[in-house]
């Protein structure tokens, strides 16, 4: 909490609950533009075990969703960053390609490590285990411009 009340202490507008997947309509997001658009680790909860292929494609479908509303949401020059895992079943999600199929383009990956956030702690968000951490292992931050900034 103490992370939360530096950004607002900074002038961060800070809202909880907002669904990834619709967030472009969103009540007070609605009626912003972003310059950085971040989704740490995303994950679209657990219904079967991780490197079956509906799980996949729930965490497919979560990532485009997010891809598509944080596209309407950024400023021109502004860049969507996501944190994920890279190695499988994960990389099975192919980040990159749901990015591009929204007009998305990456220009930048660098390797996540997360003692350099002191104080980050990453959330398991679902089931009955959904505050405690879990493993992140090898993973990098994704960063991406609408591709028309890219040309």
């Amino acid at each position: 909490m103490a992370n939360l009340k530096k950004l607002e202490e900074l002038g961060c507008t800070i809202v909880h609950e907002v669904d990834a997947t619709t967030m472009s309509q969103h009540a007070l997001l609605k009626l912003y533009s972003f310059d950085r658009i971040v989704f740490n680790f995303p994950h679209a909860g657990f219904f079967y075990p991780e490197y079956e292929t509906p799980q996949i494609q729930l965490h497919k479908k979560l990532v485009k969703g997010f891809f598509r509303n944080a596209c309407e949401m950024l400023t021109e020059n502004g860049e969507v960053h996501i944190t994920h895992k890279t190695t499988y079943p994960f990389n099975m999600w192919k980040i990159e390609k749901l990015a591009k199929e929204v007009g998305l383009g990456l220009i930048n990956e660098v390797p996540f490590f997360k003692e350099e956030y002191p104080g980050y702690e990453n959330k398991r968000g679902h089931g009955i285990k959904c505050n405690k951490t879990f493993p992140i292992g090898r993973c990098s931050t994704f960063m991406f411009q609408k591709q028309s900034r890219l040309v």
